[in-house]
């Protein structure tokens, strides 16, 4: 009787923190998969387990909005991070209530999202090094071969600079403030060597901004870290 006082009591919690939503978590095979169903939207975050030399035995947590959210293409710029961060923290708080965990990711596109990636615009578009960077370094179109042997013309640029401009920035500010609450903060994990990535002309025309723009995007990882 206790125990299914209980259980009813974690299922009337967990239908509280999502308001209308239903969120359930499913912790099959040891990995752990929170959906939040609202209506006829279904939103799901995934938590799996991993091994850090420095961290040890830790977990990642991976978000990634279902496509009939965003449409074929995420160019269209439908979300806003500023509310999903509260359909994030539900599931993450519906988790929670399974299990403690040790997080060392976070990982996210923020090209979904019109508030991130204009943001990340301004920053760029706006940075006197960036700029005095793309002045002195001309071209960034390169040749890249790829495994058939077709030749692709990518962007390739200095992850160092592209690091420091957004580490100067308040960029990370808005991702940092969703894991505070945990004891966590979030870092920035870098820029890719290979294959990297710019902010379109579709979404910088979209955004009312110069599509010749070249804003570089981050790894889609990020480091998450136990505030001392």
């Amino acid at each position: 009787m206790a125990y299914r006082i209980c259980a009813i009591a974690v299922v009337f919690l967990l239908l509280s923190l999502a308001g209308n939503a239903q969120v359930s978590v499913d912790t099959t095979g040891g990995n752990v998969i929170v959906t939040e169903k609202q209506g006829t939207n279904t939103k799901t975050l995934r938590i799996y387990r991993s091994f850090g030399q420095k961290t040890g035995r830790c977990h990642k947590i991976i978000y990634q909005p279902d496509a009939s959210e965003y449409g074929e293409e995420p160019t269209t710029l439908k979300l806003n991070f500023s509310a999903e961060a509260a359909h994030i923290k539900t599931m993450l708080d519906a988790a929670m209530l399974k299990k403690q965990y040790n997080f060392s990711q976070f990982s996210i596109s923020i090209l979904p999202y019109t508030d991130l990636v204009t943001k990340l615009t301004d920053i760029y578009s706006n940075s006197p090094e960036w700029n005095a960077y793309l002045k002195k370094a001309g071209s960034l179109k390169k040749e890249t071969v790829l495994f058939d042997g077709s030749v692709a013309s990518e962007i390739g640029y200095d992850q160092a600079v592209a690091a420091a401009v957004l580490d100067k920035s308040d960029f990370l500010k808005q991702l940092s403030d969703l894991f505070l609450p945990y004891g966590y903060k979030l870092s920035s994990a870098g820029f890719p060597d290979e294959h990297q990535q710019v902010i379109s002309s579709d979404q910088l025309m979209l955004l009312g901004k110069n599509g010749n723009l070249i804003i570089p995007v981050p790894t889609t990882s990020f480091v998450l870290t136990k505030v001392k």
